[in-house]
């Protein structure tokens, strides 16, 4: 009998993702814990297993598609079973495997006609001026199937296509299509943005002036529309529900680095033959891992219903990428010496950019630390990544004035920014973290403790 492969949860988080690439084609062979595609969820771009085996008879979506959890993605033929007449049953919707680069029409699916690419675009009369006084080029969407095109004709699209179209002032016709019956599809619309083709269009487009000659006309006003990558949505959505919900805190403290930096020396010495090589960063987890430990109520998650102090000591570490932030797990980071945690956040790292962090990876942080100070920023306030209670901003390490005694001399300092969530604790708790953190950095020596 046949195998529907569903899409699955990749990550604790997700509710949709869209398919980045296949990694197999109709026909090929699947094994059991093969990696079957590449899917970008909320928090980074997930492999997708498969749990049976089989040979590739329908794949549903194609690379750019977005799919909903439990939306059917492939089917697989199994022993004795004739791809054919699989992909004959189900729909025989077989998408490519990689579809041709710039070629829309091609990526229609096998079973429907593709439409003939669009002429070029016309000479576009200028349409009533509206409210504002601005004339455009776009006619408002209809409630129909089809949006008005070019000397009156009538372009297949979808209500979102419009939607989008008309939000980025685009004529339909100018755009490539590559849906059923040649729809113009939501993603042909972002994909002719992306590709600058907003910019095109409006080049194209003159808006004739009333009683002015055709020299004088004005030209449309171009904007790039960027569409939402899924991380960046994430990201808008989960810090915009932390800003509204979490009545947060903000304590400053300066740390003064000069007997870490010393360590740190004397022990990347004792590690140059291992090639380890510890940042202040490390430091800082540490100390933060301990000061946790000793301040349970930071290292909790707040609910509506409770306030859950976790055993574990799980630290998130925020790692910029092109697409966005993100924000990997050091797990059980109490229990870890300063080369564990080097190796530990590296690998971490390394996985967040190139797109293979495991769901277990990206999940059951319980306190989270934000660094800057490599950009030189010398304090900044991190926002809460919720259900945390508590996260920590780091500054940049810089030479300042320290008064020692009564001698003014120079030492190396960094500011340290918490971030409490005010329903959790008080600001008393979170200032008795912060100068146990402090302590421990001061005069690391007192982590052996």
């Amino acid at each position: 009998m046949p195998i529907e492969v569903k899409m699955a949860k990749l990550s604790p988080t997700m509710e949709s993702g869209q398919m980045v690439r296949w990694l197999v084609k109709v026909g090929d062979k699947v094994q059991e814990g093969q990696t079957l595609a590449e899917v970008q969820t909320d928090k980074a771009i997930m492999p997708m297993e498969s749990f049976d085996e089989g040979v590739v008879a329908v794949l549903d979506v194609k690379e750019g598609d977005d799919i909903q959890l439990g939306q059917r993605v492939m089917v697989l033929a199994t022993k004795g079973e004739s791809v054919e007449e699989v992909a004959s049953k189900y729909g025989g919707s077989k998408a490519p495997a990689a579809p041709p680069a710039k070629s829309e029409a091609a990526s229609a699916p096998a079973n429907v006609e593709a439409s003939s690419p669009p002429a070029a675009p016309a000479k576009l009369e200028a349409a009533p001026a509206g409210s504002n006084g601005h004339s455009s080029a776009v006619a408002p969407a209809t409630t129909g199937h089809d949006a008005p095109g070019r000397a009156g004709e009538r372009v297949k699209s979808t209500p979102l296509a419009r939607k989008i179209a008309a939000a980025a002032n685009l004529d339909l016709s100018l755009v490539p299509p590559s849906g059923p019956g040649g729809r113009v599809i939501r993603r042909d619309v972002e994909e002719f943005l992306s590709q600058g083709g907003a910019t095109r269009a409006r080049g194209a487009a003159r808006v004739a002036v009333p009683g002015a000659s055709s020299s004088a006309a004005l030209a449309v006003p171009s904007i790039e529309r960027i569409p939402l990558s899924r991380i960046r949505a994430t990201i808008a959505k989960r810090m915009g529900q932390a800003k509204r919900e979490a009545p947060d805190i903000h304590l400053v403290i300066d740390v003064q680095l000069d007997a870490v930096l010393t360590l740190r020396e004397k022990l990347n010495k004792q590690l140059e033959a291992e090639k380890i090589k510890l940042s202040v960063n490390d430091f800082v987890t540490k100390a933060v891992a301990m000061a946790l430990r000793r301040h349970p109520e930071m290292n909790a998650h707040f609910t509506e219903e409770a306030i859950l102090r976790h055993a574990a000591v799980n630290i998130g570490i925020a790692v910029a990428l092109d697409q966005g932030l993100i924000v990997p797990v050091l797990k059980n980071a109490d229990q870890l010496g300063l080369k564990e945690i080097r190796q530990g956040t590296e690998a971490l790292a390394t996985a967040a950019r190139t797109g293979k962090l495991t769901p277990d990876q990206l999940s059951g942080g319980t306190f989270t630390i934000s660094n800057l100070g490599m950009f030189g920023i010398k304090q900044f306030d991190a926002i809460l990544n919720l259900p945390e209670v508590g996260i920590l901003a780091v500054g940049a390490a810089e030479k300042r004035p320290v008064i020692q005694g009564n001698q003014l001399t120079i030492g190396t300092l960094m500011t340290l920014t918490l971030t409490a969530d005010h329903r959790a604790l008080d600001g008393a708790d979170a200032a008795r973290f912060l100068q146990t953190l402090k302590g421990f950095l001061d005069d690391p020596a007192t982590m052996l403790l």
